[in-house]
């Protein structure tokens, strides 16, 4: 991927508004603290960029700074020891929305009634928000965001797509558990 300082400057200036919204909107944020979050972000993309990790990126350089940030925001989250309450009041659309083939997908579920659809997604959202990394980046990675394993091999600095496979495979286990404890108790 080849790139100019310009570029990156200029993109960097049209990704700090979406990206102050969102760390601000999903994680309550203070502004020095989404300051911080973005500019980690934005050197770990250049160098990225400069190790030829994002070559063969299947997902728009968007995507791509938004997942660093989220995970950059779950790490100063850890740190901090806050936790994330989860506050759903079913939105039509948002960027933290599983497309619904890809809640059927995760869940292998079969069609039921549009409240207990929306109740399943919300709960979906919310236990791989709540998973450790890298189940977490590693979940919302592929069945948010799409991203081929090969990406997230990159992304989440594994060694090659076989791990990520198999540490997939294992967080899919963690979440399925915990889907049918809390699923049992309320559905």
């Amino acid at each position: 991927m080849e790139y100019s300082y310009d570029a990156l400057n200029r993109f960097a200036s049209k990704q700090w508004e979406k990206t102050l919204a969102f760390l601000q909107g999903q994680f309550s944020l203070s502004r020095p603290d989404c300051e911080d979050i973005f500019q980690e972000a934005f050197i770990i993309l250049h160098q990225n960029i400069l190790d030829g990790k994002l070559a063969e990126m299947t997902a728009s350089l968007a995507t791509y700074f938004n997942s660093i940030c989220r995970n950059k925001a779950f790490e100063l989250m850890r740190r901090s020891g806050k936790e994330l309450l989860i506050v759903d009041e079913y939105p039509e659309t948002t960027k933290d929305e599983f497309e619904d083939d890809r809640i059927d997908r995760l869940l292998a579920l079969e069609e039921d009634d549009e409240q207990i659809e929306r109740r399943k997604s919300a709960l979906v959202r919310q236990i791989v928000k709540n998973l450790p990394e890298p189940c977490n980046s590693l979940l919302w990675g592929f069945y948010r965001d799409g991203f081929s394993m090969k990406t997230l091999a990159s992304m989440l600095n594994y060694g090659s797509e076989s791990s990520v496979k198999v540490t997939k495979h294992r967080c899919c286990d963690k979440f399925k558990k915990r889907y049918k404890e809390i699923a049992e108790r309320i559905f």
